[in-house]
């Protein structure tokens, strides 16, 4: 898939040199759900990006008026801070060595530089240029997950790469984990291999069926959502970030990161499962 255009220069620039991300405060959240959310669309006429990400909005998104716009009324309409936007941008972040792809779930701001629009709970997808597979199935979980962040983010861990916090919910252990077998270190990549360090319910699951169990708001089934070099590096290293989150609700209930190397693949590792399982 091409990736998302930008489609001046100028703009290219600030999201290629965004540093910082800016976290929305309470009166920027009251003045969300008093507004209307434009997604905005990708312009790459090679991109599967609105079909699945409309999609899901229309199926999932509840906390407010929503509409769909071009790029070009974005750049119009962004300085009007009681409008929310939705838009696909590449971020560079300043303490990261890679250009990450981002749903950026913002609050306008009346200066015309993206990184002082207010974060209401932006969701990390891919390292830039992987393939769009890797997330295009998750996208109704990402939809719930900005819902559920933007209704209690006093409370709600943050799909975050910055300031990194690890999260361990006790919940995920009363739900069935899903998960694709190649996201898997190759020490775990059946359910019983996993038996031998994970005693809870699993599943190796395909992307058809998680996008189902995500369809279905399932409240027993929890997702990873791995983010990783894939082959976009030239080394084939870097940092791989793991989000299991709930089908039902898109709640973080699991997250670790790790560098990837010889003896820790871009997966899921052994010690996740331990860390998950440990009591």
């Amino acid at each position: 898939m091409k990736k998302f255009i930008l489609l001046s220069l100028l703009f290219f620039l600030i999201v290629e040199t965004m540093a910082q991300v800016r976290p929305a405060r309470r009166r920027h959240y009251n003045r969300f759900f008093e507004s209307t959310t434009y997604v905005v669309k990708d312009r790459d006429p090679f991109s599967n990006f609105n079909e699945y990400f409309i999609a899901a909005m229309e199926k999932h998104w509840e906390l407010t008026p929503f509409e769909v716009i071009s790029f070009e009324e974005f750049e119009n309409m962004r300085t009007d801070s009681d409008k929310s936007f939705l838009i696909l941008a590449d971020i560079k972040q300043d303490n990261l060595d890679q250009v990450y792809e981002f749903i950026n779930f913002v609050m306008g701001h009346r200066r015309r530089n993206f990184d002082r629009m207010p974060d209401l709970g932006s969701v990390p997808l891919a390292y830039q240029d992987a393939h769009d597979l890797n997330y295009l199935y998750k996208m109704g979980a990402f939809v719930k997950f900005m819902q559920t962040f933007a209704g209690e983010h006093a409370i709600t861990p943050r799909l975050r790469l910055t300031r990194f916090f690890n999260v361990n919910d006790e919940d995920l252990r009363e739900m069935e984990l899903w998960l694709l077998e190649h996201e898997l270190a190759p020490e775990i990549n059946t359910a019983e291999k996993i038996s031998q360090y994970y005693p809870y319910p699993v599943k190796i699951a395909t992307r058809e069926q998680i996008a189902e169990a995500i369809a279905q708001d399932r409240e027993d089934v929890a997702l990873l959502h791995k983010i990783g070099p894939e082959d976009v590096t030239r080394t084939g290293r870097g940092k791989c970030w793991k989000f299991i989150i709930a089908a039902e609700d898109g709640r973080i209930l699991y997250s670790s990161n790790h560098d990837v190397d010889n003896d820790n693949p871009d997966g899921l590792l052994v010690s996740d499962l331990k860390e998950i399982a440990d009591d």
